[in-house]
């Protein structure tokens, strides 16, 4: 297969091209333009001799002709040089942005492109080219770890549904119901699992449907109590609501954020043991609203109060089942929903076995993002 001709000469020929057009269009001008002046500038002297005049003309075409070509020869060279450069220092910056796109093309994200100094537009290509990289190599490690994750959380639910059929078809298990009760709850746990996975996906891409209005912080609170407390009677755990002294308002997506409460409840009851307490308060500073969710439960490491907002994240690596219910993706979809209305949500701690707070910070006037999906 034939190579192409690469940029640099292509850049080289075009520049010399434009000196050569320049070079025959000067020298035609000359050639026209100079014998009939120098004829008349030598009747101004008074100069009226044929014989004169020709052999003026013939010495000065002659001089003419030999500067013109001493001239051409140095500015050929010239321009072959600087051209040349020109060339060089154009078409490389561009065929290292070449090669990096092949890299990038070739699924290596992790690369660093070079940066060059001819020009803010090649400065700016080539920023913007990093940026990209970059932003696709952290979502290239986001989805290696999201599917690793998901190994991880679908393993346990599928050795048991596992187990169980095969000690039924074996005769070890009797399918009674307990036996389907297992199954049905791992089912349960794997559709719940799919399902948080995709509100997770659209949360952190922004793309949820919110339909916000306006609302009561103390609707809201009351709301949010009421749904858990068979949870937490059931448990032996205490939940308080403490609705804010007066009337505050926030404009949100009410299910959307029911379902941040909901999730902070959760696991606040997963990590409470039975005769602690967990109490839902709200405050309102100037325009913004706090609502706050506090237990009595088993803390959280200091290094982890971040990293807890990961997927599949959990505080005791040991653990590899969920029996008690979570996904491991409510703190994640928590803090996409309360950013997508424009708020934010930390989690502090004093340390294990110190209990721990969730805070959701909202703006009083509520502007939320309106998704797609």
């Amino acid at each position: 297969m034939k190579r192409p001709i690469g940029l640099a000469t292509r850049l080289f020929v075009a520049q010399l091209l434009v000196f050569l057009v320049a070079g025959i269009a000067l020298a035609v001008t000359v050639a026209l333009v100079a014998p009939s002046l120098f004829l008349a500038h030598l009747a101004m002297t008074g100069e009226d001799s044929p014989i004169v005049q020709q052999h003026a003309l013939e010495a000065f075409e002659s001089s003419v002709g030999v500067a013109f070509l001493a001239a051409a020869a140095a500015a050929i060279v010239a321009a072959v040089l600087l051209s040349w450069f020109l060339a060089q220092r154009v078409s490389k910056p561009v065929e290292e942005l070449a090669d990096a796109a092949g890299t990038v093309a070739a699924g290596t994200y992790n690369i660093s492109v070079p940066t060059t100094g001819f020009g803010p537009e090649l400065a700016a290509l080539s920023a913007s080219f990093q940026h990209m990289a970059d932003d696709l190599a952290t979502t290239d490690a986001a989805r290696t770890r999201l599917l690793a994750d998901l190994a991880h959380e679908l393993r346990t639910p599928l050795a048991t549904l596992e187990v169980h059929i095969e000690g039924m078809e074996d005769g070890i298990v009797a399918p009674d119901s307990d036996t389907y009760d297992v199954m049905r709850a791992q089912v349960a746990r794997l559709r719940r699992l799919a399902d948080d996975i995709k509100l997770t996906a659209a949360a952190q891409e922004h793309a949820l449907d919110l339909h916000p209005r306006p609302l009561q912080v103390a609707d809201l609170l009351r709301a949010a109590c009421d749904a858990a407390a068979p949870r937490y009677a059931t448990h032996n755990v205490t939940l308080r609501c403490i609705p804010p002294s007066h009337a505050a308002c926030v404009t949100v997506d009410p299910d959307r954020i029911q379902q941040v409460m909901a999730n902070l409840l959760d696991n606040a009851l997963r990590h409470t043991p039975p005769g602690g307490q967990v109490i839902v308060t709200a405050t309102s500073i100037s325009e913004e609203v706090s609502i706050a969710v506090k237990d009595t439960g088993t803390g959280i490491p200091i290094d982890q109060l971040e990293t807890i907002f990961q997927r599949f994240h959990r505080l005791d690596p040991a653990r590899t089942n969920r029996a008690d219910g979570g996904s491991g993706l409510g703190l994640t979809i928590a803090r996409a929903i309360v950013e997508d209305h424009h708020g934010t949500i930390t989690a502090h701690s004093a340390g294990p076995g110190h209990g721990a707070a969730f805070h959701v910070s909202l703006p009083a006037n509520g502007r939320a993002h309106t998704g797609q999906v």
